[in-house]
């Protein structure tokens, strides 16, 4: 019910399923622990949903021009105007590809047969009252994430989420949103390192969207 209820918050099923493409610009900026800054990257990324899932991630680095093609579960990936055939990095780019269109789909993705939705209770965050979720999914091992959502109990609006990895455990607060079309999209949003009490150490990373674009069926 929660996560049905911020599906609809955020823009419907209805609407999300009947997209045909969708893009947007993202900055990503890593900070090291002491607040300087590690790297900025700007990306833009595309998703075409309709017939088949498609989508391309551009972006620069180090005066290099990056780009992943996605067609068909395959990669091509190109830096400048080399072709990349290297498995290893093949692999990483089709991770970073899924690890996008995951994050950009939330919360609609959290409906479907291979997700479980554990239910946790109501707590509180920055003074809010949230719901909070756990997701799991079927192929899920010991080893695996373990994801947390926070949804806002009077809006049912997704204003935060929990990983725990194997190294370390995240926080990202969603700060502001982008409601240039009809969907309510993440505008800026915020990651912090947790230490072993689930307090906040120090800012890992800041993320902004703009320059949102939808096209439909």
């Amino acid at each position: 019910m929660i996560v049905a209820n911020s599906i609809e918050k955020h823009g419907g099923l209805k609407n999300w399923n009947s997209l045909k493409t969708l893009s947007f610009d993202k900055k990503v900026s890593l900070f090291l622990k002491d607040g300087s800054i590690e790297s900025v990257i700007k990306q833009h990324q595309e998703f075409r949903f309709y017939p088949d899932l498609k989508g391309k991630i551009t972006w620069e680095s180090a005066y290099k021009r990056n780009s992943i093609f996605y067609e068909k579960e395959e990669v091509v990936k190109f830096v400048n105007d080399s072709l990349i055939t290297n498995p290893e990095a093949l692999y990483k780019s089709k991770n970073s590809f899924n690890a996008a269109l995951y994050v950009i789909s939330q919360p609609f993705n959290f409906l479907n047969e291979k997700t479980k939705l554990t239910y946790l209770g109501i707590t509180n965050l920055e003074n809010k009252k949230v719901y909070e979720i756990k997701v799991a999914y079927a192929n899920d091992t010991e080893k695996s994430d373990k994801w947390f959502y926070y949804f806002d109990v009077k809006t049912f609006q997704m204003i935060a989420n929990k990983v725990i990895l194997q190294d370390h455990t995240s926080f990202v607060e969603n700060i502001t949103f982008d409601t240039t079309t009809d969907f309510i999209f993440n505008q800026s949003r915020k990651s912090y390192r947790l230490n072993d009490n689930g307090d906040k150490t120090y800012v890992r990373a800041t993320y902004f969207y703009d320059n949102f674009k939808t096209e439909y069926q």
